[in-house]
């Protein structure tokens, strides 16, 4: 059972003081309980909150709650959907009693009851998506007060079996503000970041460093080009200027050519898989402008203006056309700027990470992707270099097939406080997609959720098309 509490914070709050929250670290199904000061006999104002992403499956999206625990009245039980067209809150009171809301013009709706019935409840919240393109939330916000003993002390304990691994409770004890996350079964990763190579699979995509042509602005039609591919397994690669294959010459790992430019925008492509089908796109953007009759022309083949010479996927740069280091990337001065030019997708099994032109990283080092395995996860990935923020955030799309009886959930492993938190996504054509902004390890959950031999989305298109017309007359009663 999980009791919800909270309250519609009043402008005066009691005395409260030495709140404390045990376990401090509360796992999934833990009883949590907090204890603390206040006047002797007082009522305390208490109320808590987080934010859940629901089962997708467009244009429904859902989130069903078991064993919900109602506590006596006075109490307020509030949820907000974002990115929705409206939001339906059936509660299982004998009958389903049904209360629901049509958003506002950017997606928010909000329903909101009080002095609920104490008791013990099965809860579904359902509607349809706004924007396809983007993650649906709900937040989940419940209230009541509880009363210091004649000693000032206060006590109110509550279970955690409903709320998801890596979700952030926010609570507010009389004024005095908590934040807890609830942890789960997924172990902490590896400390230092380690590549699983199962069974002797590859599991990092090849390596491609453009050595020239620099992305920029020309004013010559006639580039050569020059390009290094890195992998520990046989590979493959294609080369193409808008779309076009072009043939190359091949030394080892090094592959040579000649771009022909057409005026204005041109894209050069260079794609790179590996024996293991992981993949590796490189694309970098060449400007052509004719010159001016009369205008000097560019000898050495260098951009009119470029934003920076790339080297490797960090775009650094050797000097003096000194030897590349093994995997082809040259330290740079911590003051260098370490900017991607181009966009670079790399795929490898059924993830693919998109990074856009222009991304800087905060941290020196290339970004890359491992496959991980971690236990309790449907699949893991580390994202590098370590402890790197990203300044455009990377896309990272999963594929997978999966059953309408599953719960899908995405995690990542927050260093500083050790623990996984919840991710949001969007779910389309049988692909996850999320929003990179930090490296580290990332991992995607299926959960079983089903109740009455109806998978969670069946229950869920059933609230929004038939319970909301069968029960509309007894909401007056909730």
């Amino acid at each position: 059972m999980l009791i919800i509490f909270g309250f519609l914070i009043s402008p005066i709050y009691a005395a409260v003081s030495d709140v404390q929250i045990t376990p401090s670290n509360p796992k999934v199904g833990d009883t949590i309980t907090i204890t603390g000061m206040a006047n002797p006999n007082e009522d305390i104002n208490c109320q808590a909150w987080f934010e859940v992403n629901p089962i997708v499956s467009y244009p429904y999206y859902g989130y069903l709650m078991y064993g919900v625990d109602i506590p006596t009245p006075p109490n307020t039980f509030k949820v907000i959907g974002e990115n929705v067209r409206d939001i339906s809150v059936s509660v299982n009171m004998g009958a389903w009693i049904t209360i629901d809301a049509t958003a506002n013009s950017n997606g928010v709706a909000t329903v909101s009851k009080s002095n609920v019935p104490a008791g013990t409840y099965d809860m579904k919240i359902g509607g349809k998506i706004k924007n396809q393109s983007k993650p649906v939330k709900l937040k989940i916000i419940a209230s009541t007060t509880i009363k210091a003993d004649e000693n000032g002390n206060f006590k109110y304990s509550y279970k955690t079996n409903n709320i998801p691994e890596g979700t952030t409770v926010y609570l507010s004890i009389g004024g005095v503000n908590k934040e807890i996350i609830i942890k789960g079964d997924t172990p902490a990763p590896p400390v230092m970041p380690v590549v699983n190579n199962i069974n002797d699979t590859d599991n990092e995509p090849p390596k491609i460093t453009i050595l020239s042509p620099n992305q920029g602005t020309y004013n010559i039609s006639n580039l050569n080009y020059e390009i290094l591919i890195d992998d520990n397994s046989n590979y493959t690669v294609d080369i193409y200027i808008n779309n076009n294959k072009l043939t190359y010459s091949k030394n080892g790992n090094r592959y040579t050519g000649t771009i022909n430019l057409i005026e204005n925008k041109n894209i050069f492509k260079i794609t790179a898989k590996d024996s293991y089908n992981n993949e590796n796109t490189k694309t970098i953007y060449l400007d052509y402008i004719i010159p001016k009759q009369g205008a000097p022309i560019s000898e050495n083949k260098s951009p009119i203006s470029e934003n920076k010479s790339p080297i490797s996927e960090n775009n650094s740069t050797p000097e003096n056309n000194s030897p590349i280091s093994e995997n082809n990337s040259i330290k740079k001065p911590s003051t260098t700027p370490n900017i991607i030019y181009g966009t670079v997708i790399k795929k490898i099994g059924n993830a693919s990470l998109i990074i856009n032109d222009e991304t800087e990283i905060s941290t020196d080092g290339d970004i890359s992707i491992n496959k991980v395995e971690l236990p309790n996860t449907t699949m893991a990935y580390l994202i590098s270099p370590k402890d790197a923020e990203f300044s455009k955030p990377l896309i990272l799309k999963i594929k997978i097939d999966t059953t309408k009886d599953k719960i899908l959930r995405m995690i990542y492993y927050d260093e500083k406080s050790k623990v996984w938190t919840t991710i949001p996504y969007t779910y389309n054509n049988n692909t996850i997609t999320s929003k990179i902004t930090k490296s580290g390890y990332y991992a995607l959950k299926e959960e079983t959720a089903v109740k009455n031999n109806k998978s969670p989305i069946e229950q869920i298109i059933s609230i929004v098309k038939i319970i909301i017309n069968v029960i509309k007359h007894f909401i007056g009663k909730f």
